[in-house]
C-alpha cells in the first residue's frame, strides 16, 4: 500500500503530519485501526534520472496494510502491531515539525497519484483540473508554513551554505588574469579539466564581466560556450534575489540548447544543490505543461537557454513571464549567425518585441547587455553554393572588414546597447588548422560504396551528413546491413529519439573504441551547428552542403578541444566544377591576391584527394550492391505501412469505410502507393538476398587476392591473424589512420 503524500519544497524523502491521530481500535483477530501517523513508514529513494513526480519528490510506503473509506474518512487497518510506531518514534516524529506535511483528502489526488504510480513529465500531460488543485495545495501549504519557514528562507541566500571544496585561488594564475571569478566558478572549472582558458575566452570574459556588448567570432569547439557562460555564472552569484532572471540565451536548435544547459550547470553544479532548476532549457519536443510548472518554482529560470519557437509559446500563453524575462540583464544570441537568413529568426524578432516593450514600462528602461557568438560571420558564406552571388553584399563596403558588415547588418535587427566590442581570433581561417580536408571523387550513385570503405579501411568514430532526410534513412540501413554499427538523428525524429539516439551512439563508441571497429552516426543539418559530440573523428560530407558556412559548421564536429581530426567530401565529377570550386574559393585564405590570378587558379584543386585501393573497393561492390537492395525494401516498406495506418485512422475519424476499389480512393495517394510498392520484393527474394549478403560478410576482405593460401607469399598473413597485427577488417592490411595518412601526403607534396 503506497498512499500519496504531499512533500516538503526542500525534497527531503521523510513525511509527518500536522495533526496525530491518537484512535487506535481493534478489529476483526489482530487488525488494527489507526492514524496515518500511527504507522511505521520507510523512505522511497527517488532516482534522479525519473524526473520530479509531477511535482512530488518522493512518496512513502508501507507494506501489509490496508485503506478503506468509511463514512467519507479514510482509515489505516494494519494487520499486525510491528507496522505500528513505538513511542520512541512517535516522538521522533513529532520532533520533525519543521518540515510537516499533510495527508490530504484521498478525493484530492488523481487518479494516477492514488494507486502510487509516479508519471514522468516527458510523455504525459496533466490536466488542468489537475493543475489548478495542485496550485491550491501549495497555496494552502505555503500558508500553513509561512510563520515556521520566515527565519529559514532569509538564512538561505543563494551563495550561502555551499558545500565549496578547498580550492587554491593561486592555481589558476590563467583564470585570475581575466577578473576575479568566485571560487564556485573555479572549482566548476577544476571538476571539468580547464585548466586555463581558450583564446575566445581569454577575450571575451573580461569585457563581458564589465558589461560590455559583445560579437566574437571563434572556431568551432574552441569554447565560446563559456565565453559567455562564466560570466552570467558569476552575475548569478552576486545576485542574492532568487525571482530575479538573469539571463536569456537563444540557440537555433534542440540539440544545442541541451548542450550549454549541461555545460552551466556542470560548472555551477554547486549552485544547483540549493535551486536544482535554477539554469534550464526550454525546447520544444519536450513537454509543455512540465516547462510551465518549473517555471513556478522558487529560484527556477535564472539562467534559461532556449529555442525561439518554444520561448515565444510560453510567453505568449503567460503575460507575467514577459514581465518577468524583460528584466533580464544579459541576452546570448548562440551561432547568431543564423539571424542574416532572411526568415529563419521571425519567432526571435517577437520575443524582443515583446520583451522590449515591457522593459520600457518599468522603471529599468536603459537595455540589457547583449552578446552574439559563432564561428561564422561573413555574408559570403550564406549564400547557396549552386546559384548566388556574394557581390551584392559588399557593394560600397569595400574597407570594412567581414565582421563589421554583419554588425551593420545585425544592428537592424537587435537593439544594442552601445556598439559592440568585435572579437575575431579566427580572421585568417574559416576551417580550423586542426582539420585536414579530403574529397573522394566518385559517381554520382557510388556514394554509399565509398561511405562503406571508408568506415571499413579507417575504424573509429564517424559523423556522416547528408542533406536529406531520406538519404539519413537510407545511409542508416543501408551500414547497419553491413553490420557497421550506425544510428540517425534528423529533424523529422522527436526531440525524445534524437536523444535517445545520440546516447546509444557514444555507448556503442565507447564498446567499438575498444575493439579498433568504426561506429557511425548519420545526420542531417540539425546535428551541423554547435553540438559537441565527444571524440568524433572523421566528418563525412555525403552531400555537399548548400552553403559554405554550413561546410564549416559541419567539420567543426571533429578537432575540437584541441584534437585534430579529418573532413572528407564525395564529389561527383559535376558538382567539383560548380558548388565545390566555389566553396573552396570561399573558404580560401585572402593573402592579397589580384582578380586575376583568382580566375586562374582551379579552386576546386585546393583539397587533396584521399588515396583510394581499387582492389578493396572491387570486394565490396557486391555486397554493398545487396545491402542497397535490401535498405530500399525496407523503408519503402516502412512507409507503406504508416501510409496504411495513417489512412485508416483518418478513414476511421471521418466515419468512412475504406474501399478496396482503386477507382475509389485517391488517384494521387494510388499512384504514390503503386511506385512504392515497384521498389518492394517478395518475401522469398529478400530471404535469399539476406542469405546471400550474410555469406558475403563472412569472407574476410584481403589486399592480395592472388596469393592462393593465407601463409603464402613474402608475409605470412595467417600468423598475423593468430597474433592479431595488422588492420581488423582487412587481411594482409597494416593499420591506418585517416588522418595520419593525410598528414603524410601533405608533407610528400612539400
Amino acid at each position: 500500500m503506497v498512499p500519496p503524500v504531499k512533500m516538503a519544497r526542500n525534497g527531503k524523502r521523510k513525511a509527518t503530519l500536522k495533526k496525530r491521530s491518537s484512535m487506535v481500535k481493534k478489529t476483526k483477530k489482530d487488525d488494527i485501526v489507526v492514524g496515518a501517523s500511527d504507522l511505521n513508514w520507510k523512505s522511497v529513494e527517488v532516482p534522479d534520472t525519473l524526473g520530479d513526480f509531477g511535482g512530488f519528490y518522493g512518496l512513502e510506503e508501507i507494506d501489509g496494510v490496508d485503506v478503506k473509506v468509511v463514512d467519507g474518512k479514510v482509515q489505516f487497518i494494519a494487520h499486525d502491531e510491528s507496522k505500528v510506531q513505538s513511542k520512541e518514534e512517535e516522538s521522533d516524529a513529532g520532533d520533525a515539525d519543521s518540515e510537516l506535511v499533510e495527508f490530504k483528502n484521498l478525493d484530492d489526488f488523481g487518479e494516477g497519484e492514488l494507486s502510487g504510480a509516479s508519471s514522468s513529465d516527458d510523455d504525459e500531460e496533466v490536466s488542468d483540473k489537475d493543475e489548478e488543485e495542485s496550485e491550491k495545495d501549495d497555496e494552502e501549504a505555503s500558508d500553513k508554513d509561512e510563520d515556521v519557514e520566515e527565519d529559514e528562507l532569509q538564512s538561505q541566500v543563494f551563495n550561502a551554505d555551499l558545500d565549496i571544496e578547498d580550492v587554491d585561488v593561486a592555481e589558476f594564475p590563467e583564470w585570475n588574469k581575466l577578473g576575479k571569478l568566485s571560487v564556485t566558478t573555479l572549482q566548476g572549472l577544476t571538476k571539468l579539466g580547464f585548466s586555463k582558458p581558450t583564446d575566445i575566452q581569454a577575450k571575451a570574459i573580461p569585457e563581458a564581466m564589465k558589461g560590455e556588448d559583445i560579437m566574437g567570432k571563434a572556431a568551432t569547439g574552441s569554447g565560446k560556450t563559456l565565453a559567455y557562460g562564466i560570466p552570467i555564472l558569476e552575475k548569478m552569484l552576486n545576485n542574492k534575489d532568487q525571482s530575479k532572471a538573469i539571463a536569456l540565451i537563444f540557440t537555433p536548435t534542440r540539440e544545442l540548447a541541451q548542450q550549454v544547459t549541461k555545460h552551466l550547470q556542470q560548472i555551477g553544479e554547486l549552485i544547483l544543490k540549493k535551486s536544482p532548476y535554477a539554469i534550464m532549457s526550454l525546447t520544444g519536443g519536450l513537454s509543455i505543461q512540465k516547462q510551465e510548472r518549473l517555471l513556478k518554482y522558487d529560484g527556477s529560470a535564472r539562467v534559461v537557454v532556449a529555442t525561439p519557437g518554444r520561448f515565444l509559446e510560453l510567453i505568449e500563453k503567460n503575460e507575467s513571464l514577459v514581465k518577468r524575462f524583460a528584466k533580464i540583464d544579459t541576452l546570448v544570441l548562440d551561432e547568431a549567425d543564423r539571424l542574416l537568413q532572411d526568415g529563419h529568426f521571425d519567432e526571435f524578432e517577437k520575443i524582443l518585441k515583446y520583451l522590449g516593450n515591457s522593459r520600457k514600462s518599468t522603471d529599468k528602461k536603459e537595455g540589457w547587455q547583449t552578446m552574439i557568438f559563432s564561428a561564422t560571420f561573413a555574408m559570403d558564406l550564406f549564400n547557396k553554393l549552386s546559384t548566388t552571388s556574394w557581390s551584392k553584399f559588399k557593394k560600397g563596403k569595400e574597407n570594412a572588414s567581414e565582421m563589421e558588415i554583419v554588425l551593420q547588418h545585425l544592428m537592424t535587427k537587435i537593439h544594442f546597447k552601445s556598439k559592440p566590442v568585435i572579437i575575431d581570433t579566427d580572421s585568417e581561417q574559416r576551417v580550423s588548422s586542426r582539420i585536414k580536408e579530403s574529397l573522394i571523387e566518385c559517381g554520382p550513385l557510388e556514394r554509399d560504396l565509398y561511405c562503406y570503405y571508408f568506415v571499413t579501411m579507417y575504424p573509429g568514430t564517424t559523423l556522416i551528413f547528408c542533406n536529406s532526410i531520406d538519404s539519413v534513412k537510407k545511409l542508416t540501413a543501408y551500414l547497419n546491413n553491413l553490420k557497421v554499427p550506425s544510428f540517425q538523428i534528423h529533424s523529422s525524429m522527436t526531440q525524445k529519439n534524437r536523444l535517445r539516439n545520440l546516447e546509444k551512439y557514444q555507448q556503442q563508441a565507447k564498446k567499438n573504441s575498444v575493439l579498433d571497429k568504426s561506429t557511425v552516426l548519420i545526420a542531417s543539418d540539425v546535428a551541423a551547428r554547435g553540438l559537441d559530440i565527444p571524440n568524433i573523428q572523421h566528418v563525412i560530407h555525403y552531400h555537399l552542403p548548400r552553403t559554405a558556412d554550413v561546410y564549416i559548421h559541419r567539420s567543426g564536429r571533429t578537432a575540437r578541444a584541441e584534437n585534430e581530426g579529418v573532413s572528407v567530401m564525395i564529389c561527383s565529377p559535376g558538382e567539383s566544377m560548380g558548388p565545390l570550386r566555389k566553396l573552396r574559393k570561399l573558404l580560401a585564405i585572402k593573402n592579397g591576391e589580384s582578380d586575376q590570378q583568382t580566375k586562374k587558379k582551379k579552386w576546386q584543386k585546393t583539397v587533396p584527394l584521399l588515396p583510394i585501393e581499387t582492389d578493396i573497393v572491387t570486394q565490396m561492390r557486391e555486397r554493398s550492391r545487396i545491402a542497397s537492395e535490401v535498405a530500399d525494401h525496407d523503408i519503402v516498406s516502412n512507409s507503406l505501412k504508416k501510409d496504411d495506418n495513417w489512412l485508416k485512422k483518418a478513414a476511421d475519424e471521418l466515419e468512412i469505410d475504406l474501399s478496396s476499389d482503386e477507382e475509389d480512393n485517391d488517384v494521387i495517394l494510388a499512384k504514390n502507393k503503386n511506385k512504392k510498392l515497384n521498389k518492394t520484393i517478395s518475401k522469398e527474394r529478400l530471404r535469399s538476398l539476406k542469405a546471400e549478403l550474410n555469406e558475403l560478410l563472412k569472407k574476410p576482405l584481403r589486399t592480395d587476392l592472388r596469393k592462393r593460401y593465407l601463409t603464402g607469399g613474402l608475409v605470412n598473413l595467417a600468423d598475423n591473424l593468430v597474433k592479431k597485427r595488422g588492420h581488423e577488417t582487412i587481411i594482409g592490411h597494416d593499420k591506418v589512420n585517416a588522418l595520419d595518412q593525410l598528414k603524410s601526403k601533405k608533407r610528400k607534396q612539400k
